[in-house]
C-alpha cells in the first residue's frame, strides 16, 4: 500500500495490493487525487470494503449482497431473494457474520423451518425448506468470497431433514397415467381451464409456461408450441432458464383444441395471452376442485402434471436426451437426476432384449451346424 504523486501531473495516487477471494494477488491503482488527503481517504475505504467484513452485521452483508446481485440476476430473482431475506432470515440480522456458527443455523432451521401445523403436519414442505436453506447458503458463500468469512456456516450445518414419519404427513405427490388424466379431465367443462391442463400434461409446460403463451406463440402449420416468456407472480418474465426457451411439438388430437380455442377468442391480436382469464393461483386451485368433483381420493400437485409427462416419455421408451430437450433441461442429467427412480423397468428391458438377441443367433447357428 502506498499514497504518492505523480510528477508529471503533479496529481496523487494511491497503489495497493490485495487478495481476491481465489487467494490471487491483485493490485489496484486509483490516480487522479488532488490532496494527498482525498488518496489516503480512498485507500482506507478501499481497505475497509475489501478486509475484515466478517465483522459486518447479517444485515449490512445482506444490503451489500442484495446489491451485487441486483446488477446480474433477473428482477424477478432479486423480488424472490428478499423476501426470503425478509420472511425467514430476519432472526439474524443483528448478529455478526463471525457469530452465526453451524449451531446456529441448526437451530433456526429447527425453528422456522421444521415447524408443524396444528394437524401435526410440516407447514412447509420439504422442497420450499430446501430451497430457503440453499438461498441462505448462496448468500453465505458470497460472504466467504467476498466478505472475510472463513467458512460457510450453513454447508456446515446441513440441509433441514424432517424425521419420514412428519415428511410423510407432508403433501402427496404422484405421477398419472393417462386413464388417470383422461378420468380428471371430462369433469372440467371450463374451455380455457381445460385446454391448459391438457397442455400442461401432453406437453409437459411448466405452470407459468403455459400462462404466459401469446397467440403468436403457436405455430398451428408446424403443430408447435414457442416458449418465449414466462408467467411469474410479478408479471411476466423470460422463460426460467436458458434452456426453457425452446419448441415443443403438439400432438394431433391437442392441436386439434387449441385451433378451436383461438378461433373463440374475441378480437384476438398476436400478442394477446391466451388465458388472459386464468392466474397461477386460480389454475392451481381449480386443479384441486376438479380432482374432488373426479372423485380423487389422493390428490396430486399441478405440476405433477409436468411429471406424468416425463413419466409417459420413459416408458414409451424415449431417451433422457430427447425428455430433457422437451421439458426444457439443462441436460439429461438433469432428467436422470429427478426422474432416474422411473428407469430401472428399462434397464430390466434392455437386459432382457439382450438375452433375446442373444438366444436368437445362437439358434440360427445351431440350426446352420445341423
Amino acid at each position: 500500500m502506498s499514497v504518492s504523486r505523480n510528477p508529471k501531473t503533479g496529481k496523487w495516487y494511491a497503489k495497493i495490493r490485495y487478495k481476491d477471494y481465489s487467494g490471487t494477488i491483485i493490485q489496484k491503482k486509483k490516480e487522479g487525487f488532488v490532496k494527498r488527503a482525498d488518496a489516503l481517504k480512498w485507500e482506507k475505504d478501499f481497505i475497509a470494503q475489501y478486509e475484515g467484513q466478517e465483522h459486518l452485521t447479517f444485515q449490512q452483508a445482506a444490503t451489500k449482497y442484495l446489491a451485487d446481485c441486483e446488477k446480474r440476476l433477473k428482477t424477478n430473482t432479486i423480488t424472490l431473494k428478499k423476501q426470503f431475506f425478509r420472511l425467514y432470515f430476519s432472526p439474524f440480522d443483528n448478529l455478526l457474520l463471525a457469530d452465526i456458527t453451524p449451531a446456529t443455523i441448526r437451530e433456526w432451521q429447527n425453528n422456522r423451518l421444521l415447524v408443524l401445523n396444528d394437524d401435526g403436519k410440516l407447514a412447509l414442505t420439504t422442497s420450499c425448506m430446501r430451497n430457503i436453506n440453499t438461498q441462505l447458503s448462496a448468500f453465505f458463500s458470497w460472504c466467504v468470497r467476498f466478505c472475510g468469512l472463513p467458512r460457510n456456516p450453513v454447508r456446515a450445518a446441513g440441509p433441514p431433514s424432517p424425521k419420514s414419519s412428519i415428511e410423510k404427513a407432508g403433501q402427496s405427490k404422484g405421477i398419472w397415467e393417462v386413464k388417470d388424466f383422461n378420468h380428471f379431465i371430462r369433469t372440467v367443462k371450463h374451455p380455457s381451464y381445460h385446454l391448459a391442463y391438457n397442455m400442461l400434461f401432453w406437453l409437459g409446460l411448466r405452470r407459468g409456461e403455459v400462462l404466459g403463451l401469446r397467440i403468436k406463440d403457436i405455430d398451428l402449420k408446424n403443430k408447435i408450441v414457442k416458449i418465449r416468456q414466462n408467467m411469474t407472480s410479478f408479471g411476466i418474465d423470460t422463460p426460467k432458464t436458458k434452456t426453457s426457451i425452446r419448441d415443443v411439438s403438439i400432438p394431433n388430437h391437442l392441436l386439434s383444441e387449441i385451433t378451436h380455442y383461438i378461433k373463440l377468442i374475441y378480437d384476438a391480436s398476436a400478442n394477446d395471452l391466451i388465458f388472459s382469464n386464468i392466474t397461477l393461483d386460480s389454475i392451481r386451485w381449480q386443479f384441486r376442485v376438479y380432482q374432488k368433483k373426479a372423485g380423487f381420493k389422493t390428490f396430486i400437485r399441478l405440476h405433477d402434471l409436468r411429471h406424468s409427462h416425463a413419466s409417459l416419455l420413459i416408458h414409451m421408451g424415449f431417451s433422457p436426451d430427447v425428455i430433457a430437450d422437451r421439458l426444457g433441461h439443462a441436460n439429461a442429467a438433469m432428467v436422470l437426476q429427478v426422474y432416474g427412480h422411473m428407469y430401472p423397468q428399462r434397464r430390466v428391458e434392455v437386459v432382457n432384449a439382450l438375452d433375446n438377441a442373444f438366444k436368437t443367433v445362437n439358434a440360427k447357428e445351431d440350426n446352420t451346424s445341423k
